[in-house]
């Protein structure tokens, strides 16, 4: 049997991620820490310092704000880490690569199958159609989506920038009043 510490565990994808998880018989949540409080068939706490259950693994769906604490608890208890967090900053997404070279960790700003597909066509896309054509990335969420632009934006962006090297992102592009630049890849809001 998996335990699964899931952080973040109140959030509507944590909410999704129990639904999935109770219904296996082969994993379980034996913790969950949320910021919020709520009533769970499993203990909640607020903060790492005081989870005291085991876990295998821990499955993140939380926010920015608790990603040292969640990283320093999980190297501390050398449990791997599934990270599903978005938003996160340049200097926190270096934090978790340099834990990745501590601990297992799995790292996406989108779960999705279908959305890394379009990944892989969107590099594809950018390979063959180079300076031919212009290249934008447009979203569209609903009225709770926290983080602007996406995590998923952001891994379209920068797929799509392994193929084209001098790319340039350029966010809310309705304040400029210029031609777009050729290098210009992302016009993301």
């Amino acid at each position: 049997m998996v335990k699964v510490l899931l952080n973040g565990c109140l959030g509507k994808m944590g909410q999704a991620v129990e639904a999935c998880i109770n219904g296996r018989d082969d994993v379980l949540i034996s913790v969950g820490v949320d910021i919020a409080e709520g009533n769970r068939s499993y203990p909640i706490h607020t903060c790492f310092v005081d989870v005291e259950e085991q876990a295998d693994v821990i499955i993140d769906f939380s926010n920015p704000l608790v990603l040292e604490d969640m990283l320093a608890y999980a190297i501390e208890h050398q449990t791997p880490v599934i990270i599903c967090t978005t938003g996160l900053s340049d200097a926190q997404v270096q934090k978790v690569k340099d834990t990745a070279k501590l601990i297992p960790v799995f790292y996406s700003g989108n779960m999705s199958l279908g959305i890394n597909v379009l990944i892989e066509l969107s590099k594809m896309a950018a390979r063959v159609l180079s300076d031919s054509f212009d290249i934008e990335i447009l979203e569209k969420h609903h009225n709770l989506k926290l983080d602007a632009p996406s995590g998923t934006a952001i891994m379209i962006a920068n797929a799509i920038s392994e193929e084209k090297q001098d790319a340039q992102y350029v966010y809310d592009r309705h304040a400029y009043r210029k031609k777009r630049d050729k290098n210009e890849v992302a016009s993301m809001r």
